[in-house]
């Protein structure tokens, strides 16, 4: 059977990894347009997200710590930052520096995933230093 939450993850993944041609593009002093590499990016995000939120739904429900809250709301404040940025680009037709928009994306993205990662990780840490514990008693 098809696992969605295995393949939500590699959609995330070569989401994140379609910045390195980019990148690398940019390093060796050409100037690619920034389009194609952000659909990729969309599509692998959106559709990994997508992907794993539906294997989650047979799961049953559970209560969110307050992190995970917290690190979700970082996350959609993080992609909203490119709302300004498109705006004054797009429709305003400006120049605009993209370093300041990149840099709150990044912080709210990265810093909601690393608040969602820490609720199961700290589980995983307590489990294993209480299990350890009560065999040493």
């Amino acid at each position: 059977m098809l696992n969605l939450q295995k393949m939500g993850t590699v959609f995330i993944w070569m989401g994140v990894a379609a910045w390195l041609p980019f990148l690398y593009l940019l390093a060796v002093g050409q100037h690619p347009s920034i389009y194609p590499f952000l659909t990729v990016h969309l599509i692998g995000i959106i559709g990994g997200t997508r992907m794993k939120a539906l294997a989650k739904k047979d799961k049953t429900p559970r209560k969110r710590h307050k992190r995970q809250v917290i690190g979700r709301i970082m996350i959609i404040l993080g992609v909203l930052a490119w709302l300004p940025y498109l705006y004054q680009k797009e429709l305003l037709d400006m120049t605009v520096e993209i370093r300041p928009y990149l840099s709150v994306h990044l912080f709210g993205v990265l810093g909601g995933i690393a608040l969602l990662v820490s609720v199961p990780l700290i589980r995983l840490l307590l489990k294993d230093r209480y299990s350890i514990e009560g065999m040493t008693d």
